[in-house]
Protein backbone atom coordinates (compact mmCIF):
# COMPACT_ATOMS: atom_id res chain seq x y z
CA UNK A 1 0.00 0.00 0.00
CA UNK A 2 2.75 2.46 0.95
CA UNK A 3 4.54 2.09 -2.39
CA UNK A 4 1.33 2.71 -4.29
CA UNK A 5 0.63 5.85 -2.29
CA UNK A 6 4.23 7.01 -2.84
CA UNK A 7 3.77 6.83 -6.59
CA UNK A 8 0.48 8.70 -6.43
CA UNK A 9 1.92 11.40 -4.16
CA UNK A 10 4.80 11.97 -6.58
CA UNK A 11 2.28 12.35 -9.38
CA UNK A 12 0.26 14.92 -7.44
CA UNK A 13 3.42 16.76 -6.42
CA UNK A 14 4.58 17.04 -10.03
CA UNK A 15 1.12 18.21 -11.10
CA UNK A 16 1.12 20.96 -8.48
CA UNK A 17 4.66 21.93 -9.40
CA UNK A 18 3.68 22.24 -13.06
CA UNK A 19 0.97 24.68 -12.03
CA UNK A 20 3.43 26.78 -10.08
CA UNK A 21 2.18 25.68 -6.70
CA UNK A 22 4.65 23.39 -4.96
CA UNK A 23 3.50 21.66 -1.85
CA UNK A 24 4.32 23.88 1.12
CA UNK A 25 6.31 21.67 3.48
CA UNK A 26 5.77 22.31 7.14
CA UNK A 27 8.71 22.78 9.50
CA UNK A 28 10.76 19.61 9.40
CA UNK A 29 8.06 17.76 7.47
CA UNK A 30 5.19 16.00 9.14
CA UNK A 31 5.44 12.84 11.12
CA UNK A 32 2.53 11.24 12.91
CA UNK A 33 4.24 11.95 16.20
CA UNK A 34 4.26 15.67 15.58
CA UNK A 35 0.73 15.62 14.28
CA UNK A 36 -0.57 13.65 17.21
CA UNK A 37 1.18 16.01 19.65
CA UNK A 38 -0.19 19.18 18.09
CA UNK A 39 -3.60 18.20 16.75
CA UNK A 40 -5.11 15.89 19.34
CA UNK A 41 -7.38 18.58 20.73
CA UNK A 42 -11.02 19.33 21.39
CA UNK A 43 -11.76 19.57 17.65
CA UNK A 44 -10.21 16.16 17.06
CA UNK A 45 -12.30 14.71 19.88
CA UNK A 46 -15.54 16.10 18.41
CA UNK A 47 -14.86 14.49 15.03
CA UNK A 48 -13.54 11.27 16.59
CA UNK A 49 -16.67 10.97 18.74
CA UNK A 50 -18.88 11.47 15.68
CA UNK A 51 -16.94 8.77 13.84
CA UNK A 52 -17.25 6.40 16.79
CA UNK A 53 -21.01 6.89 16.98
CA UNK A 54 -21.34 6.16 13.27
CA UNK A 55 -19.01 3.14 13.36
CA UNK A 56 -20.71 1.73 16.48
CA UNK A 57 -24.13 2.07 14.86
CA UNK A 58 -22.80 0.05 11.91
CA UNK A 59 -21.06 -2.48 14.16
CA UNK A 60 -17.65 -1.51 12.71
CA UNK A 61 -15.96 0.33 15.59
CA UNK A 62 -13.19 -2.23 16.09
CA UNK A 63 -12.55 -2.73 12.38
CA UNK A 64 -12.34 1.01 11.87
CA UNK A 65 -9.89 1.34 14.77
CA UNK A 66 -7.59 -1.14 13.02
CA UNK A 67 -8.00 0.73 9.75
CA UNK A 68 -7.26 4.03 11.48
CA UNK A 69 -4.02 2.49 12.76
CA UNK A 70 -3.02 1.47 9.24
CA UNK A 71 -3.70 4.97 7.94
CA UNK A 72 -1.69 6.50 10.79
CA UNK A 73 1.19 4.21 9.84
CA UNK A 74 0.90 5.42 6.26
CA UNK A 75 0.97 9.06 7.38
CA UNK A 76 4.17 8.27 9.29
CA UNK A 77 5.80 6.68 6.25
CA UNK A 78 4.52 9.30 3.81
CA UNK A 79 4.83 12.77 5.39
CA UNK A 80 3.97 14.41 2.06
CA UNK A 81 0.50 12.86 2.28
CA UNK A 82 -0.56 15.13 5.14
CA UNK A 83 1.13 18.10 3.49
CA UNK A 84 -0.84 17.39 0.32
CA UNK A 85 -4.17 16.90 2.08
CA UNK A 86 -3.86 20.10 4.12
CA UNK A 87 -2.24 22.18 1.37
CA UNK A 88 -3.63 25.69 0.91
CA UNK A 89 -2.52 25.45 -2.73
CA UNK A 90 -5.69 23.38 -3.22
CA UNK A 91 -9.25 24.43 -2.55
CA UNK A 92 -11.79 22.11 -0.91
CA UNK A 93 -13.09 20.83 -4.24
CA UNK A 94 -9.58 20.02 -5.48
CA UNK A 95 -8.72 18.28 -2.21
CA UNK A 96 -11.93 16.27 -2.53
CA UNK A 97 -10.69 14.99 -5.89
CA UNK A 98 -7.32 14.11 -4.36
CA UNK A 99 -9.04 12.27 -1.49
CA UNK A 100 -11.15 10.33 -3.98
CA UNK A 101 -8.15 9.26 -6.07
CA UNK A 102 -6.06 8.36 -3.02
CA UNK A 103 -8.62 6.60 -0.83
CA UNK A 104 -11.77 5.53 -2.67
CA UNK A 105 -11.73 1.74 -2.96
CA UNK A 106 -8.57 1.55 -0.85
CA UNK A 107 -10.17 2.19 2.53
CA UNK A 108 -13.60 1.23 3.81
CA UNK A 109 -16.54 3.24 2.51
CA UNK A 110 -17.23 4.52 6.04
CA UNK A 111 -13.71 5.89 6.46
CA UNK A 112 -13.65 7.29 2.92
CA UNK A 113 -16.92 9.19 3.40
CA UNK A 114 -15.73 10.43 6.80
CA UNK A 115 -12.49 11.81 5.31
CA UNK A 116 -14.55 13.63 2.69
CA UNK A 117 -16.71 15.17 5.43
CA UNK A 118 -13.57 16.29 7.29
CA UNK A 119 -12.36 17.87 4.05
CA UNK A 120 -15.63 19.75 3.51
CA UNK A 121 -15.26 21.13 7.03
CA UNK A 122 -11.68 22.18 6.13
CA UNK A 123 -10.18 19.99 8.88
CA UNK A 124 -7.98 17.60 6.89
CA UNK A 125 -4.92 19.03 8.59
CA UNK A 126 -6.22 17.49 11.83
CA UNK A 127 -6.87 14.04 10.32
CA UNK A 128 -4.05 12.26 12.17
CA UNK A 129 -5.15 13.76 15.49
CA UNK A 130 -8.72 12.66 14.82
CA UNK A 131 -7.61 9.10 14.07
CA UNK A 132 -5.42 8.95 17.19
CA UNK A 133 -8.31 10.24 19.31
CA UNK A 134 -10.74 7.78 17.71
CA UNK A 135 -8.54 4.82 18.61
CA UNK A 136 -8.29 6.15 22.15
CA UNK A 137 -12.08 6.33 22.41
CA UNK A 138 -12.43 2.77 21.14
CA UNK A 139 -9.89 1.59 23.72
CA UNK A 140 -11.83 3.40 26.46
CA UNK A 141 -15.04 1.71 25.33
CA UNK A 142 -13.26 -1.66 25.63
CA UNK A 143 -12.15 -0.80 29.15
CA UNK A 144 -8.56 -0.54 27.96
CA UNK A 145 -6.05 2.26 28.20
CA UNK A 146 -5.01 3.33 24.72
CA UNK A 147 -1.34 4.29 24.62
CA UNK A 148 0.50 5.63 21.58
CA UNK A 149 4.22 4.96 21.45
CA UNK A 150 6.47 6.73 18.94
CA UNK A 151 9.80 5.03 18.22
CA UNK A 152 12.66 5.40 15.75
CA UNK A 153 12.46 1.71 14.85
CA UNK A 154 9.64 -0.77 15.34
CA UNK A 155 9.73 -2.53 18.70
CA UNK A 156 9.93 -6.30 18.80
CA UNK A 157 6.88 -8.16 20.11
CA UNK A 158 8.72 -8.80 23.38
CA UNK A 159 9.74 -5.16 23.81
CA UNK A 160 6.24 -4.02 22.91
CA UNK A 161 4.73 -6.29 25.56
CA UNK A 162 7.27 -5.03 28.10
CA UNK A 163 6.37 -1.40 27.44
CA UNK A 164 2.65 -2.19 27.64
CA UNK A 165 3.07 -4.10 30.89
CA UNK A 166 5.18 -1.34 32.46
CA UNK A 167 2.67 1.37 31.58
CA UNK A 168 -0.26 -0.82 32.50
CA UNK A 169 1.27 -1.63 35.86
CA UNK A 170 1.85 2.05 36.60
CA UNK A 171 -1.66 3.04 35.53
CA UNK A 172 -3.45 0.00 36.93
CA UNK A 173 -5.12 -0.77 33.60
CA UNK A 174 -4.95 -3.13 30.66
CA UNK A 175 -2.99 -1.29 27.97
CA UNK A 176 -3.70 -1.33 24.25
CA UNK A 177 -0.38 -0.24 22.75
CA UNK A 178 -0.33 1.58 19.40
CA UNK A 179 3.09 1.83 17.84
CA UNK A 180 4.19 4.59 15.44
CA UNK A 181 7.59 4.64 13.73
CA UNK A 182 9.25 8.04 13.34
CA UNK A 183 12.91 7.85 12.16
CA UNK A 184 13.45 11.51 13.14
CA UNK A 185 13.39 10.50 16.80
CA UNK A 186 16.86 8.90 16.30
CA UNK A 187 16.38 6.75 19.39
CA UNK A 188 14.44 6.50 22.62
CA UNK A 189 10.68 6.88 22.52
CA UNK A 190 7.71 9.13 23.12
CA UNK A 191 4.65 7.88 24.97
CA UNK A 192 1.24 9.52 24.76
CA UNK A 193 -1.38 8.53 27.33
CA UNK A 194 -4.51 10.55 26.70
CA UNK A 195 -3.40 14.18 26.61
CA UNK A 196 -0.16 13.48 28.47
CA UNK A 197 3.09 13.21 26.50
CA UNK A 198 6.22 11.64 27.98
CA UNK A 199 9.12 12.50 25.69
CA UNK A 200 12.23 10.37 26.12
CA UNK A 201 13.46 10.60 22.53
CA UNK A 202 17.13 11.21 21.75
CA UNK A 203 16.22 13.93 19.25
CA UNK A 204 14.41 15.91 21.93
CA UNK A 205 17.24 15.45 24.42
CA UNK A 206 19.68 16.75 21.79
CA UNK A 207 17.47 19.78 21.15
CA UNK A 208 17.35 20.49 24.90
CA UNK A 209 21.13 20.13 25.13
CA UNK A 210 21.64 22.45 22.15
CA UNK A 211 19.33 25.05 23.68
CA UNK A 212 21.22 24.89 26.99
CA UNK A 213 24.57 25.32 25.19
CA UNK A 214 23.27 28.31 23.25
CA UNK A 215 21.88 29.87 26.43
CA UNK A 216 25.18 29.26 28.22
CA UNK A 217 27.07 30.88 25.34
CA UNK A 218 24.87 33.95 25.46
CA UNK A 219 25.31 34.14 29.22
CA UNK A 220 29.10 34.04 28.86
CA UNK A 221 28.95 36.70 26.12
CA UNK A 222 26.87 38.97 28.33
CA UNK A 223 29.22 38.40 31.27
CA UNK A 224 32.24 39.20 29.10
CA UNK A 225 30.65 42.40 27.87
CA UNK A 226 29.95 43.53 31.42
CA UNK A 227 33.56 42.89 32.46
CA UNK A 228 34.88 44.88 29.51
CA UNK A 229 32.57 47.77 30.44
Amino acid sequence: MANRFSRMLKKFGLALGAGGGELPHQDGGLRVSGDAEQKTDSVSRVYAQALLELAAALGQADELADEAGELLGLLSQEPDLDVLLSSRALNSSQRSGVVEQLFKGRVSDVLYRFIQVVNRKDRLGALAGILVTYRGLVSEARGELGVDVYVAEALSDEASRGVAESIGGAMGKQVQLHQHVDPELIGGLKVRVGDRLIDGSVATQLRIMKRKLVDAGRERARAGGQLEG
